[in-house]
């Protein structure tokens, strides 16, 4: 039998987008809400800012920013993560539903696969399924810049 020396354990909050699983790293989530309609504003173009407390955020759908969903989502048909970066930047992540909280093994998804923008790692869940885990900074990084995650990913598939 062999074991493996280290193991990197995440406490992570189970999302669903698209019909995907996916987990995103509880230190980086302040908190969640249910969007309200009042609250959600356009800035033109897909980019769209949410009201949280006497401040604006810019809210990013990740079934649209990860190439999941062609279009953005009703803002109030979904969960909002309220999610702060390491640079201490916030945003809110726009998401279908919560499945929960759990710890999960991170598995690396460079070694085995290849680096992903937007993805940090992956995880088996205790039923089978695999989940991957956000890269929280790399989507709030290239919410706030020109560029977007797919335009991100065409450039990774090419090169």
């Amino acid at each position: 039998m062999s074991l493996p020396l280290t193991l990197a354990v995440l406490d992570g909050m189970v999302v669903s987008v698209q019909g995907q699983t996916l987990v995103a790293p509880i230190t980086a989530i302040v908190e969640t809400l249910l969007p309200k309609a009042g609250d959600v504003h356009s800035l033109g173009g897909s980019a769209r800012v949410i009201a949280i407390r006497d401040t604006y955020v810019p809210l990013i759908d990740v079934g649209q920013a990860l190439g999941y969903r062609a279009g953005p989502m009703d803002a109030t048909q979904g969960v909002a993560l309220l999610i702060e970066g390491e640079g201490g930047a916030r945003a809110a992540l726009l998401v279908d539903a919560i499945q929960g909280q759990r710890q999960v093994v991170i598995k690396s998804l460079e070694a085995n696969y290849r680096q992903v923008p937007g993805v940090a790692a992956a995880t088996i869940l205790g039923d089978g399924r695999v989940a991957l885990i956000l890269d929280i900074d790399t989507i709030v990084a290239v919410s706030r810049g020109a560029d977007s995650l797919r335009a991100e990913k065409r450039l990774a598939a090419t090169g």
